[in-house]
């Protein structure tokens, strides 16, 4: 049968046919499941079923429509919510210690009555001198001092606590007691001086005294040179003749005898913490005490009558007044300590009569020679480096005689002699022929008219010289009555400067300045190989990676300039925190093999250890150089070594207030700026002249020479025309300019590097008190704050006779150059730190 007929068949089915024959013996069923289980009961669609499941379908799909716009709205009105509450939500702040301490520091340091866009230095730093009052010890204090001072209270309390460690740590402590213990010293007298004067073959006082009134000069002879001679090699000190060991300017890689005026004329730690600038020259070459860049312990004393006769003098008097005086006094001073009282025939006026003639004549030969050194102490870097020719010791000698000659005086062999009496104490056999000396013009006239003037002058009176400029450095370390002598002339000599450092912070500093390496030891922590160190190596690879973008952008650069400039920032070396050797077992005991150290024995620890270093430098000179640091992890300052290619950042450098201080904005503000400093120095007006292994080579092409040199007089005139009114003179911005470009360098690379740093790792939270600052702002405020100081006016006057603009000016002419300064503090066109003119070259 069909059911629900239709063409060709049950569409919902197939159809069923029953035979005729079919016989029903199906039992009775009671319902449909029996019918289907017994397969006698097909299916059949019904009209129903098929409506149902024809719209069920669509159904399901309303629904998931319905649902989905649901939560599309939900969605709406939750992002809605979110940024209503974002909005009103307080910032992220940073709450770690180092944050609160950054924003404490600044905050107290700011004027924010100034406007930053008319003095950015004010804003900054107008209170820095409420909070930081300057220590009556220091003339001027800013956070470089405030640094090298706790510094050197860090050590001071390692070296005069208990604790082991290797033996140079071990010798440290001993040397520190050795010097703060003024009883012995007092006790010992001028004993350990003497003593040390005989060996130097120099009497326990000066001949010229004539204690005895007989005394025939004409027959008096002395070796001045064998005297000299020994006290380089005893001492370390340059008399008369300056010689060192310097890696060759044109191959780094090995050493050269140089030889010209004397440059190490104090050996011995300084009795004043003064603080250590860049040395951008072969060295400062130091005569007496005039020179700003080094104080001399060689000018105090005191005497009421012959002061209350200077008040009438003129100040050129005074001062010479004042030396004549002191030198007195430490002569008489030896004369008693060696029985002149119970030798001399002089009555006690006679005595003094001769020991001011004997003053005054010393002032005179000291005056001569001075004035043959300061000849060449004004050479600019350029001229220094610029041509170095070398000759053989013969060669030197043929041009000295001929002056000597010139001058109605007889010659005498002094070159090769003094050589072979230096290098006598050293494993090295001087090749005359070979080993050629390198000598400045400057420096061999300074060499011909010295010996000269030698060859005319009494032995007597060379003898006093000499006598006199050992005495000097030597014997302050001695008695309280001397180091009261030295004091007292120092304090008449500069009336506005600082009081006396304590005596505690100053054998602290001498420790630290001989045995700086066992100092670094005992306060280096292990935990900085993994955890500053890395920091540090990304933050440089930054800033080079930044200057390497700075210098692409240039249009003054030719191309194998810049692909040289390329060259050089890639091979430049690093040198952070301390020798990856320190730590090492044993190696600080080799490093300072040979030395000894007696604790009641001041004096005789610090020539033994000097005498130790001369040795080892001397036989280093055949040895290839391994660039090695150019100062100690203690010191507070970085430095960049032209012939290395190399900058050194020690390790209180990676330290507050530098370091460590919260937020990257912060750290790349203040540590990241002085990185960069240094690593332009490569490229500024003096470092260009050495190529990326450190050799100076003229390797920038003439045209970018000739640009660079244009470009740099806007940095010359921008400097010039910086006004300081407590002294009414003006900048110097010529003799400035080398390292005004590295602080402009430094200030844009840092600033470059902080953004590619914060686009790698996003943003950085708000500092407290801060959230109002952007990151930008805070890197530009965190520079400011790196400059922070109080000066007197004393300290003034040694900073415009410095390579480096005072402490305001370099806050202050960075950022005038810097249009995202200006853009970070909104400044209008041609306010004061947003001029209408600007001086880049990085």
């Amino acid at each position: 049968m069909n059911a629900w007929p239709g063409e060709g068949g049950d569409v919902m089915g197939p159809t069923v046919t029953r035979t005729g024959s079919a016989k029903t013996t199906t039992p009775p069923l009671k319902n449909g499941n029996d019918l289907r289980e017994s397969g006698y009961l097909i299916a059949v669609g019904s009209r129903t079923a098929r409506f149902r499941r024809k719209h069920q379908s669509k159904m399901l799909l309303i629904m998931l429509l319905v649902l989905l716009l649901l939560l599309l709205c939900i969605a709406i009105v939750m992002t809605v919510l979110y940024i209503k509450q974002k909005r009103h939500r307080p910032p992220r702040v940073c709450e770690t210690k180092e944050c609160l301490r950054s924003a404490a520091n600044l905050a107290l340091s700011m004027d924010t009555s100034a406007d930053p866009c008319d003095d950015f230095y004010k804003y900054v730093c107008g209170n820095w001198a409420v909070d930081h009052p300057r220590p009556d010890a220091y003339r001027s204090y800013d956070w470089f001092r405030d640094k090298q001072t706790k510094v050197y209270t860090v050590v001071r309390d390692f070296l005069s606590g208990n604790g082991s460690g290797p033996r140079p740590v071990q010798q440290a402590k001993d040397m520190y007691a050795a010097c703060m213990d003024t009883e012995t010293l007092d006790k010992l007298g001028l004993k350990p001086v003497i003593k040390v004067l005989e060996t130097l073959n120099l009497p326990p006082y000066p001949t010229f005294v004539n204690i005895t009134e007989d005394f025939d000069y004409s027959s008096y002879s002395f070796d001045w040179l064998e005297t000299v001679i020994q006290v380089k090699v005893k001492l370390g000190m340059d008399v008369l003749i300056g010689f060192d060991i310097f890696t060759d300017p044109r191959n780094s890689s090995v050493y050269r005898l140089v030889m010209g005026s004397p440059e190490t004329t104090n050996p011995f730690p300084s009795v004043h913490n003064e603080r250590k600038r860049h040395a951008g020259k072969k060295s400062q070459r130091l005569g007496i005490p005039t020179n700003p860049n080094k104080p001399d312990d060689s000018i105090l004393f005191n005497n009421e009558h012959y002061f209350e006769s200077m008040e009438k003098s003129s100040d050129e008097n005074k001062h010479a007044h004042i030396y004549k005086i002191f030198y007195a006094e430490l002569i008489k001073l030896f004369v008693l300590e060696s029985g002149g009282n119970d030798i001399t025939k002089l009555s006690e006026t006679e005595l003094d009569q001769n020991i001011f003639l004997t003053a005054d004549e010393y002032w005179s030969i000291n005056s001569d020679l001075y004035q043959l050194e300061s000849d060449n102490s004004t050479m600019s870097d350029e001229e220094l480096f610029s041509n170095i020719p070398e000759f053989t010791v013969d060669e030197i000698q043929a041009h000295t005689d001929a002056v000597v000659e010139s001058n109605n005086a007889t010659a005498s062999p002094i070159w090769k002699r003094y050589l072979e009496g230096v290098f006598n104490i050293s494993n090295v056999e001087l090749d005359f022929k070979n080993d050629k000396i390198l000598v400045s013009d400057a420096d061999l006239k300074y060499m011909a008219l010295m010996s000269a003037l030698v060859a005319k002058t009494p032995p007597v009176v060379l003898e006093l010289y000499v006598w006199i400029k050992v005495m000097e450095v030597m014997s302050v370390h001695t008695t309280s009555e001397i180091r009261s002598l030295f004091q007292r002339s120092y304090d008449a000599m500069h009336p506005h400067r600082a009081a006396p450092t304590p005596r505690s912070l100053m054998c602290a500093s001498a420790v630290n300045d001989l045995m700086g390496m066992a100092v670094s030891y005992a306060i280096a922590d292990p935990s900085f190989y993994n955890v500053t160190k890395p920091k540090i190596k990304t933050m440089l690879h930054e800033m080079k990676n930044a200057l390497s973008h700075l210098v692409g952008q240039v249009k003054w650069m030719d191309d194998d300039t810049k692909l040289a400039t390329y060259q050089k920032i890639i091979q430049m070396k690093s040198l952070i925190g301390f020798p990856d050797w320190l730590l090492d077992e044993g190696k600080l005991e080799q490093y300072y093999e040979g030395v000894e150290v007696n604790v009641d024995t001041h004096l005789d620890n610090m020539i033994n250890i000097i005498q130790v270093k001369i040795k080892k430098a001397l036989n280093r000179f055949r040895g290839g150089n391994n660039f090695t640091w150019a100062t100690d992890p203690t010191e507070v300052n970085a430095y960049h070594t032209f012939q290395e290619n190399t900058i050194t950042i020690p390790l209180v450098m990676l330290q507050y207030p530098f370091f460590d201080l919260g937020l990257d904005s912060l750290n790349y503000g203040s540590l990241g700026t002085v990185l960069g400093h240094e690593i332009t120095h490569g490229f500024d007006n003096f470092g260009r002249q050495f190529d990326k292994n450190g050799n100076m080579l003229a390797w920038w092409s003439n045209s970018t020479v000739h640009a660079f040199i244009n470009m740099t007089q806007c940095f010359v005139d921008q400097y010039n025309d910086y006004y300081i009114p407590e002294l009414d003179e003006h900048v110097d911005g010529k003799k400035t300019l080398g390292e005004n470009i590295a602080d402009n360098g430094g200030l844009r690379e840092a600033f470059a590097a902080l953004k590619e740093h914060l686009r790698k790792h996003g943003p950085e939270p708000k500092l407290p008190g801060f959230e109002h600052m952007s990151s930008e702002q805070l890197f530009f405020l965190s520079y400011g704050n790196l400059w922070c100081g109080v000066s007197t006016k004393e300290s003034l006057e040694d900073e415009l006779s410095d390579e480096h603009s005072p402490q305001a000016l370099r806050a202050r002419g960075a950022l005038q150059n810097s249009a995202d300064f200006a853009r970070a503090w909104r400044c209008r066109r041609g306010s004061p730190m947003n001029p209408a003119t600007r001086c880049v070259i990085f």
